[in-house]
């Protein structure tokens, strides 16, 4: 059967989650129930505290120390945005899996998308399966992706691991060290294919650690700067403008602050999460490293860095924006649902400018079109003057593990292969909002109808493609990543509500309790 051919007529069933879907980003977060304006609750509709890279507070069961528990919103934020009122997230009837054919091989995945996307997942599976008889894939949802690698290092002793597990991107070296992989590029060399030549650069770059491609990436995803264009052109603002310093968004800002007769702002400048996925992307733009020695690319990390002057300029640029009453810190992103108070800022109008994952586009712009005075624009992340370097991909990739039979890795094989299909990338991405990570889903016509219908997607592409190769964009990989965003996240909470007086010092703190950890996981490490 032509496996291709099966993919159109479940066109329509992926699309009807698109105006449901809202996830982030991230680096690696699965979709939330979205928080939209003026009714519902991004990430891919408008979601909650979950974009795709950043992770929330389940610690992932390994060697490594406990993670800290769950932050709370900051209470203390110079300028407090309104509190969000989000009705309950649309019950979403899971998409039934089709009966296995009998003398087929069954194939375990776990993954961590839930929501529309969870949908999505079982419909490309369904159509996998029904594309063959040979291999049956049973699709295991499990609650996002902090559960996902938790419940994966929990079965490491056991040994009832899955063929294929979904992992987001920070769960990369942990995955490495469990010994329990077999990384794709075996597979790949052993049937010669030239797969990795047409992978979008920046994200093979990814989830390759010292040469190897351990992981087939599946969705991806980057960071942007949004903006309402309709704002931008009433205070006379170029609303094409791709790239921002920090110097010119705060001027910006400034001009885009609305307030009533009696002084009560009512459209803020710039409304944002005090976010550590954002905060390692902008050490990116300025071409800073995370960890030494390089990112981790080569060997193994054992220093974390990112208390560096980068940091400093990106906690200082945010302390100006509230300082100067023109941003309105919303508290910490990760184990909290602030981002759906940020998201609804902006969609309701309410702030004009914001940060988070092109994963969001889709959300922001139904959610806008519900309101009625947003004209969603995208843009570059901002940076200092004269930085050059660019954005690290999030979101998560397909792990192929050594459990089962031969036949069973062979399956694993088969699967993970085909959902980099451009064709199935191209209907992956036109239905939720991640980057295809095949360049020739892009010659696709479904994925040309959809870059016609949202423009703004190709900027964040640009951006993807623009960014220099080097360490410092190619991602940190270390073992307490989870960890450390949530001390990276104190730590910026600390200095931007005024608590503590010098952005160096908080970053300084985090770094020493984020390096005392990877130090306790390094020595459990063989």
């Amino acid at each position: 059967m032509n496996r291709v051919k099966t993919l159109r007529p479940l066109n329509a069933l992926l699309l009807i989650g698109l105006v449901m879907t809202l996830l982030a980003a991230c680096g690696g977060k699965p979709a939330a129930p979205a928080a939209t304006a003026p009714a519902t609750n991004p990430p891919a509709t408008v979601a909650p505290a979950t974009a795709v890279p950043a992770a929330t507070v389940a610690p992932a069961a390994t060697a490594a120390p406990a993670a800290t528990a769950a932050p709370t919103a900051s209470s203390a934020a110079a300028t407090s945005a309104p509190a969000a009122t989000s009705a309950p997230a649309p019950t979403i009837t899971p998409v039934p899996a089709i009966a296995q054919s009998a003398g087929s091989t069954k194939i375990t995945f776990w993954y961590g998308l839930t929501g529309a996307n969870g949908n999505i997942v079982r419909t490309l599976v369904n159509t996998y399966n029904s594309s063959q008889n040979t291999y049956y894939v049973e699709a295991i949802q499990q609650p996002d992706y902090d559960a996902t690698i938790t419940k994966f290092n929990t079965s490491l002793a056991g040994g009832d691991l899955p063929n294929v597990v979904q992992v987001y991107d920070i769960g990369t070296q942990r995955m490495i060290d469990t010994k329990r992989i077999l990384p794709v590029q075996n597979f790949i060399d052993k049937d010669g294919l030239k797969l990795v030549d047409d992978l979008e650069p920046a994200v093979a770059r990814y989830y390759t650690i010292g040469g190897k491609l351990y992981s087939l990436p599946f969705n991806s995803s980057a960071p942007v700067m949004y903006y309402d264009r309709n704002a931008f052109k009433e205070v006379g603002l170029d609303p094409d403008k791709k790239i921002w310093t920090y110097d010119e968004l705060l001027d910006a800002a400034t001009k885009l602050t609305k307030k009533d007769a009696d002084g009560k702002i009512i459209r803020s400048g710039v409304v944002f999460t005090l976010y550590s996925w954002i905060y390692e992307q902008e050490l990116a733009t300025q071409g800073a490293l995370f960890a030494d020695p390089t990112n981790g690319r080569e060997t193994r990390a054992n220093k974390l860095i990112f208390n560096n002057d980068a940091g400093v300029k990106w906690l200082s640029f945010l302390k100006q924006l509230v300082d100067a009453g023109v941003g309105t810190n919303v508290g910490r992103d990760s184990g909290t649902t602030n981002g759906s108070v940020r998201d609804s800022a902006f969609v309701k109008g309410e702030a004009a400018i914001t940060f988070n994952s092109i994963a969001s586009l889709r959300g922001y712009i139904n959610n806008t079109k519900a309101a009625g005075k947003v004209d969603v624009g995208v843009a570059y992340l901002p940076r200092p003057t004269g930085a050059k370097g660019g954005v690290i991909i999030g979101g998560a990739s397909l792990w192929i593990t050594d459990q089962g039979t031969p036949e069973q890795q062979a399956g694993a094989w088969d699967f993970v292969k085909w959902t980099s299909n451009p064709e199935v990338q191209a209907t992956w991405s036109s239905s939720t909002g991640y980057y295809p990570i095949r360049k020739a889903a892009y010659d696709v016509q479904e994925m040309k109808d959809t870059l016609a219908k949202y423009p703004q997607f190709s900027v964040a592409v640009e951006q993807l493609r623009a960014t220099e190769p080097s360490f410092p964009t190619q991602g940190a990989v270390f073992g307490t990543f989870l960890q450390t965003r949530l001390a990276i996240e104190a730590a910026m909470e600390q200095f931007i509500s005024g608590s503590t007086a010098d952005a160096k010092a908080a970053l300084d703190d985090a770094a020493s309790k984020a390096n005392d950890t990877l130090t306790e996981y390094n020595s459990t490490q063989q």
